[in-house]
């Protein structure tokens, strides 16, 4: 595991993930995800967790409880706290590996958002295919233009219960279209014992109403809809077309046409990048990147977020790379999520400010004795300001 930049309190000062960078020879480069429908500028919520609970089966108690945070394009989130207390459960919530308890809150999502996740082990994906070349990995893995993986999450995976649900007369059988009707949004629904054209449009609102597997239904439709607008169903699978993206993530040609079981720990780790960033997701969520990476992709990916077009959210203990990228925390603790900003990143952009802005002294202590004070007890609002910059 690759744990370069772990930096203790009291000890050594924390290495930066950007360290390697004038060494780097190998950058990545991540596809720009391109605009989502009515989203202006980097700040408007595309996705929300609100008020959601969660419990294990095996377990006593619930692991989540009213847990609520937001990504926007510009998000660039850390999930702190201890081993155990939640951060990949709330992670798996709201990429859709899992599903909150019934009745508990919402998980909601822009309708075109698409979302990359990458999960601590995510090694296995590759275990299938190490006597694939990395070229035919990515080809059968987005084969017709659906990512597979995607499929199998828990939100969109049919069960065999689901699908004894759809034998009934007039059940739901298909998603055949959508379409936004004010601010609402409908679905064009094709139901048993009917005839192929005899189809019905249904509000969203709805559906959500209806047995769990029509939900499931319609999301499968969402990823079909954002695979179109992506270019994924009309990108073309072809060598040439996988060599360029492969090589943006520092895999060249002569490597892509290898067995991937000949390739080393961080060449793999790069695959699964490439993998991941097919679809140009608007959000990115990673799972502990920094135990299954070497140094130098580190720097890659750590320079590759910092300027990524879109949202983005981490777990991690390497204190430099959560330094060096994110602007904002949720603290998992005792079952809830506790949201706030860096406040440490915002007193030196303070400090920036105040120095060039008032020489003289007049107004810098107190401001930022005021912004210390909130950082240390971190329960109380930031102090407003009205300085975009800040």
């Amino acid at each position: 595991a690759a744990e370069a930049g772990e930096g203790g309190e009291g000890g050594a000062p924390a290495k930066s993930a950007l360290d390697n960078v004038q060494k780097m020879d190998k950058p990545i480069i991540f596809p720009d995800p391109g605009r989502l429908d009515g989203i202006v500028g980097k700040r408007k919520v595309v996705m929300r967790i609100s008020n959601v609970s969660f419990k294990y089966e095996t377990a006593p108690k619930e692991i989540l409880s009213n847990a609520t945070g937001s990504l926007s394009l510009g998000s660039r989130v850390a999930l702190i706290g201890a081993n155990g207390a939640g951060k990949t459960t709330m992670m798996k919530l709201m990429v859709g590996e899992l599903e909150a308890d019934n009745g508990t809150g919402e998980v909601w999502k822009h309708h075109n958002l698409r979302l990359a996740y990458i999960a601590q082990h995510s090694m296995h994906h590759l275990e299938a295919a190490l006597e694939n070349t990395p070229l035919e990995y990515i080809q059968n893995r987005f084969y017709m233009g659906r990512d597979k993986e995607m499929a199998k999450m828990a939100t969109m995976a049919l069960t065999e219960e689901d699908k004894e649900q759809m034998n009934g007369r007039g059940a739901i059988l298909k998603i055949k279209g959508r379409q936004s009707r004010g601010n609402k949004l409908w679905y064009e629904v094709a139901k048993g014992g009917r005839k192929e054209e005899e189809t019905d449009w249904e509000p969203l609102v709805f559906l959500e109403k209806m047995h769990p597997y029509v939900m499931k239904l319609v999301k499968n439709y969402d990823e079909k809809l954002k695979a179109d607008q992506s270019g994924m169903a009309i990108r073309p699978i072809t060598r040439e077309e996988v060599r360029k993206h492969l090589a943006d993530f520092g895999i060249e040609e002569d490597l892509s046409m290898q067995k991937i079981k000949r390739m080393s720990g961080g060449q793999r780790s790069r695959l699964v990048l490439a993998a991941a960033m097919w679809s140009k997701p608007h959000l990115i969520a990673l799972d502990e990147p920094t135990n299954y990476l070497d140094n130098d992709t580190l720097a890659a990916l750590t320079m590759a977020l910092k300027g990524f077009k879109g949202g983005v959210m981490t777990i991690s203990h390497n204190k430099a790379f959560v330094s060096e990228l994110c602007n904002e925390e949720w603290l998992v603790e005792n079952g809830t999520v506790e949201v706030r900003a860096r406040y440490a990143d915002k007193l030196m952009k303070l400090n920036r400010w105040f120095h060039q802005a008032d020489p003289s002294g007049k107004f810098h202590n107190t401001f930022v004795d005021t912004y210390l004070k909130w950082g240390r007890s971190r329960k109380a609002a930031p102090p407003a300001t009205d300085h975009s910059e800040l």
